[in-house]
């Protein structure tokens, strides 16, 4: 009864979660998740040597995992093969098996453990673990009742790394970078950046196929739904001597394909058959409603999802649910309805941009708060009352005052900006280009602004990676590396875009 317990009430209850949630409550609960962050507990994680650039000093660093790395690349890939093979391992060993299935979450636990020991930061969550790929389906851009990391005062957001203050007693940021952008910090943020990612489409539409795959491989391999509804399966301690019995029962027959071989055939057609679908549709939609591929993409991925949703509490936890009176099996029914159709409706119509003009808006406000603006201008509402649009209306305004004024709330959004990592210095210059435009400030403003962030907070234009290592030294060394690289990236941006500018005054 304990393993029916937990394969079909416990594991269920984390598709709800994260469908409600969001990944953030998620990670909040994972005993993996927590058991890889037991190295950095203890002060015992990996690090290498490296020199300072300015002062050729040596210090010891976490390691992590770049971006530009082969598996920084392409670890969704790992990790979506990697949920196959959990998959396919319950099937074939570990469901009806209290020893397999013991030394499964004894190995899942070791190797969080590991990781987190050879790599800084959340990196099991982020490159590793094959929950991952679920929580990046179900939670798309944002969930039900989850935050908005951009409409958050503090620095510390979502599930971020954190510790607390012992001066203050207050959570703060204990981020080191691990990954850039982070579901942890900004779950949609990393949603919209990394739609392009090797592997992204991979995940979303093979998700599906292995929703039914898992479920119809019970029907293929008994030949009736009652394998599976009676919870069967949870019962066989002896699936290891059934590895190489036949492992499709069709219309009374016995194919003669070994098991371990049908679940991974079962597997591969039906994930292979909802990805190429949903390329299909998704070229289809982009071809007659006329959207951006961003989009498009977007639009079938939200459908994915909830199709997904709707399909896994099909069959997932019915072989405990049916055992309930009807009428608490019809109100779950309809609560995995109302879910999957309040989560749709809520994200189909959402679009990168209104995430973007969300971000500047709630940066703007603060900015805007530091100004006597008489309230009759407001019609007696407050700065926190207006929309994104009504606000860049206000910003507007400020075109009427000093230039001097304007480049104080331009440099204040976009120190702001980089407090909350909405942005980083190389991409702060595009990022910030209708603002600048709103504001009537020039190009060449943009790093003045820079540079004198470099003189007051000149860590937050270096990465979380080399902010962590550099917390040793003084914030002048520190702001002469960045006011380099400021210089170089500066210069070359406005030679490149200086016959633009010239045409355009």
């Amino acid at each position: 009864m304990g393993r029916l317990i937990w394969w079909a009430m416990v594991v269920p209850s984390g598709i709800l979660i994260l469908m409600s949630f969001g990944h953030e409550a998620w990670r909040r609960i994972c005993p993996l998740s927590f058991m890889s962050q037991i190295p950095r507990a203890l002060g015992i994680q990996r690090k290498k040597k490296v020199l300072d650039p300015v002062t050729q000093a040596a210090r010891y660093e976490l390691v992590t995992i770049r971006e530009n790395s082969w598996l920084g690349q392409n670890h969704l890939y790992v990790q979506w093969w990697l949920f196959i093979a959990g998959l396919w391992l319950r099937i074939v060993a570990v469901n009806g098996n209290r020893i397999a299935l013991g030394t499964f979450l004894v190995l899942s636990i070791l190797s969080a453990i590991l990781v987190g020991y050879l790599y800084a930061g959340k990196s099991w969550c982020q490159y590793f673990c094959p929950m991952a790929p679920v929580q990046m389906v179900y939670t798309g851009p944002r969930a039900l009742l989850g935050s908005q990391a951009n409409k958050t005062a503090g620095g510390v957001t979502q599930s971020m790394c954190r510790t607390v203050d012992s001066k203050t007693g207050q959570e703060m940021s204990a981020c080191v970078g691990c990954k850039v952008p982070c579901i942890d910090i900004d779950s949609e943020k990393a949603y919209w950046q990394e739609l392009k990612k090797p592997g992204r489409r991979l995940i979303q539409y093979g998700y599906l196929g292995m929703v039914i795959a898992f479920y119809l491989y019970y029907f293929l391999y008994s030949g009736n739904w009652d394998y599976y509804f009676t919870g069967a399966w949870t019962r066989e301690d002896t699936a290891f001597k059934t590895l190489f019995e036949p492992g499709f029962y069709m219309y009374g027959h016995a194919i003669g394909i070994p098991k371990f071989v049908a679940v991974l055939i079962t597997y591969g057609v039906i994930s292979g058959a909802t990805f190429a679908i949903g390329l299909i549709l998704e070229k289809l939609y982009r071809r007659f409603s006329g959207v951006s591929a961003e989009q498009a993409q977007h639009v079938m991925f939200t459908v994915f999802t909830t199709v997904s949703f709707w399909t896994f509490f099909s069959y997932g936890a019915r072989p405990t649910l049916n055992r309930f009176p009807e009428h608490l099996v019809l109100a779950f029914n309809g609560l995995v309805v109302l879910l999957g159709a309040l989560w749709i409706y809520r994200t189909l119509g959402r679009t990168h941009a209104q995430y973007s003009r969300e971000n500047m808006a709630a940066s703007l406000r603060r900015q805007l708060q530091q100004f006597p603006i008489d309230p009759a201008v407001l019609d007696g509402r407050s700065l926190e009352d207006l929309s994104s649009d009504e606000l860049y209306t206000l910003a507007k305004v400020l075109v009427g005052v000093s230039q001097q004024m304007r480049l104080q709330t331009y440099t204040g959004v976009l120190q702001d900006l980089l407090t909350q990592q909405v942005t980083d210095a190389n991409q702060s210059f595009d990022f910030c280009k209708k603002l600048r435009q709103d504001l009537q400030i020039q190009d060449t403003d943009h790093f003045t602004a820079i540079q004198t962030i470099a003189t007051t907070n000149p860590e937050l234009l270096v990465s979380p990676i080399s902010r962590q290592g550099t917390v040793s030294h003084d914030s002048d060394t520190l702001a002469r590396t960045v006011a380099k690289q400021v210089k170089s990236t500066s210069e070359h941006t406005i030679a490149r875009s200086g016959p633009f500018q010239r045409r355009r005054r």
